[in-house]
């Protein structure tokens, strides 16, 4: 299939731009597939014409993950996309990653630019239904297995990478004074995030997100990156979360320092259960959330939809 992916190929972290999730996760398992796929980076792209690149390419599919944020994507090419979504001629597709918190001041307001889209959250589907807009999909985050190590040593109990926010200080602060062995990392570049989550026993995911107006929950990208590294993932409950993993089984999940602590504790001296709980979370991630594997589903549904 001929795709022209509209994505960010980096992001700054640590005060400069690195290789991001759009070119790791998405155009590298693209090609993978055998797909003949030409990026446009939103953020920097080499050409900035994409109608021309459109009549040039004349694509089956445009894979788009538009943020409509100028300062992090500042050129992405809406006007473009709207024309070739009006003339029926090519499919395009946008991949919505925080309905959570931009549901109403963006995703509602966009969807409708492009014939298709995707929503990280169960419940959303019903959200994008009730504005009349029916052609959504189900689009879990995930992660491509090739760039994470096999064969680390896991010699980090329990660790955190993410941006840091007063709530999760807040959370690492206390398993830290409880005594737990709890490093936190922020501002890795991608491929040192995979062998940080690879090197732990326990990886963390706090699931609330900082920039709505009411604090809510949403499905993360690490509760994927996690069990990818055949490490066990310990989560902050967010609902859906039953429609990717299996709480008690494949990851662990928790609600308060109090219930986190106690597990933590409880799985580090049960070495065995430890690692059979990440070993189910590895194979679901494997069966149902590989790069590989989701980008094929979504693929399918798009073209049949």
């Amino acid at each position: 299939m001929k795709i022209i992916l509209v994505h960010n190929k980096t992001l700054v972290h640590g005060g400069r731009p690195r290789l991001d999730g759009g070119y790791w996760n998405v155009y590298i398992p693209l090609m993978s597939l055998n797909h003949d796929v030409y990026f446009y980076d939103t953020v920097d792209p080499e050409e900035k014409d994409l109608n021309s690149i459109i009549e040039r390419i004349k694509p089956d599919l445009i894979f788009c993950c538009m943020t409509g944020d100028t300062g992090l994507t500042p050129h992405e090419p809406w006007e473009d996309i709207i024309k070739e979504t009006e003339s029926g001629r090519t499919r395009t597709f946008n991949w919505f990653c925080d309905d959570t918190w931009r549901f109403d001041t963006f995703s509602s307001q966009v969807c409708s630019n492009f014939t298709v889209c995707s929503t990280p959250e169960k419940r959303y589907i019903k959200k994008f239904k009730d504005i009349g807009y029916n052609n959504i999909l189900l689009g879990g985050w995930h992660a491509n297995i090739d760039l994470y190590p096999q064969h680390a040593e896991k010699n980090l109990d329990v660790t955190f990478c993410g941006r840091p926010n007063s709530d999760r200080e807040w959370y690492t602060d206390y398993l830290k004074k409880q005594g737990v062995n709890m490093e936190y990392f922020y501002g890795l570049a991608h491929e040192d995030m995979t062998w940080l989550h690879s090197s732990s026993k326990i990886a963390l995911n706090f699931s609330k997100n900082t920039n709505a107006i009411e604090s809510s929950t949403q499905i993360k990208a690490r509760v994927f990156e996690v069990p990818a590294a055949k490490t066990l993932l310990m989560t902050e409950y967010t609902e859906d979360i039953e429609e990717f993993f299996a709480p008690d089984k494949e990851i662990i999940t928790f609600e308060g320092p109090i219930e986190l602590f106690e597990k933590i504790k409880f799985l580090l001296q049960r070495e065995q259960l430890l690692q059979d709980i990440a070993s189910r979370g590895h194979e679901r991630f494997m069966r149902e959330h590989e790069s590989k594997i989701r980008l094929s589903s979504i693929l399918n549904k798009i073209m049949s939809s």
